[in-house]
């Protein structure tokens, strides 16, 4: 959002020229410009709303701000990252929606200790697995919800009344969340392995498959990698992250707790997925380490480390396209440098 004078500022000034804006960096002291940042989304949607407070939760007169905000050399979640959020989105819908499955796999069994640690650890009973199976879910559910739903919008918008910093969480958070799946979804399709417990019902006789509905299960080519595994861990990356960088609670120890606890739980996600047999525990292990560098790394790298980061765009774009014509196939390559 640009004032009238040019200087691009999003936040409002006093007569003497000091800035309100307490999560905003100055154009002239620390920071760097917003062309190097890409533009400020939360600023811009608080410009378009009349609310141009919204960008740092300015204070009132004679009144402090909000005990934790976001710092100025903390680069914003900006245009660039909005824009590659909602293509990956639509990517994510569209592989929904369109009949992408594919039934027949390309990898059955274990690697490693895998069937060493199957054995050890999965239940042989249906209504064992699919317990597990369900905890799992609503323990991923947990963990998915815990950094939008409980630390930016109850702990940082409603109880520190810093909603920008709120929305920046949430947005941060969105943009892990949809880079991991997107990386799952893609690496799921290709791989295709057969979930553990499709290849023991592969090898039971046809009336003892007709009475397990695990049997009876036609989605069973996406064990590699653990989708509940990669969600819990990106969530617990995302709790470990703000938890470290922010007081949110406002005690080293409890903030701390916070980042051990999502952990945990995750880990715990993981153990119920190879005792489901839904997973071996490679699909688990690779989820976990996509789930961490989507949830903590990335974030980290983009925003939390501090001074500006290079835009998202970059200097090269290649576009292939196919080159079809009466006497030629081939394949042909447009872009910029």
């Amino acid at each position: 959002a640009s004032d009238g004078d040019g200087t691009g500022d999003a936040c409002d000034t006093d007569d003497d020229g000091a800035s309100d804006g307490v999560g905003a960096a100055s154009h002239e002291g620390e920071g760097a410009p917003d062309d190097a940042r890409g533009e400020d989304v939360v600023a811009s949607f608080g410009d378009a709303i009349g609310e141009r407070d919204l960008r740092a939760g300015e204070a009132e007169a004679g009144t402090s701000g909000p005990r934790i905000a976001w710092r100025p050399e903390w680069p914003r979640y900006s245009f660039d990252e909005a824009v590659l959020t909602v293509g990956l989105g639509a990517l994510l819908l569209a592989a929904e929606l369109l009949p992408t499955a594919a039934f027949r796999p390309n990898w059955q069994n274990g690697i490693l200790f895998d069937d060493g640690v199957r054995e050890g650890l999965r239940l042989r009973e249906y209504s064992q697995r699919e317990s597990a199976r369900v905890a799992s879910e609503v323990l991923q559910g947990v963990l998915i919800g815990f950094p939008f739903v409980f630390d930016a919008f109850f702990v940082a918008g409603i109880g520190e009344g810093s909603w920008d910093l709120a929305l920046q969480m949430g947005l941060i958070s969105l943009e892990a969340y949809v880079i991991s799946l997107v990386f799952w979804r893609v690496t799921a399709l290709l791989a295709r392995r057969e979930r553990p417990v499709a290849t023991e019902c592969n090898t039971l006789p046809e009336t003892m498959r007709r009475e397990d509905p695990h049997c009876q299960d036609r989605q069973t080519t996406q064990s590699f990698f653990s989708n509940q595994a990669t969600n819990a861990f990106t969530g617990a990356g995302l709790i470990c992250l703000h938890h470290t960088t922010m007081p949110l609670w406002g005690d080293e120890a409890a903030d701390a707790t916070a980042c051990v606890g999502g952990i945990t739980v995750a880990a715990v996600v993981g153990l119920l997925r190879v005792m489901s047999d839904f997973e071996y525990l490679t699909d688990v292990l690779t989820g976990a380490v996509v789930g961490m560098l989507s949830g903590w790394l990335l974030p980290y790298l983009l925003h939390y480390q501090g001074g500006a980061r290079p835009e998202l765009r970059s200097p090269i774009a290649v576009i292939p396209a196919p080159l079809l014509s009466d006497t030629m196939l081939g394949v042909q390559a447009a872009g910029w440098f």
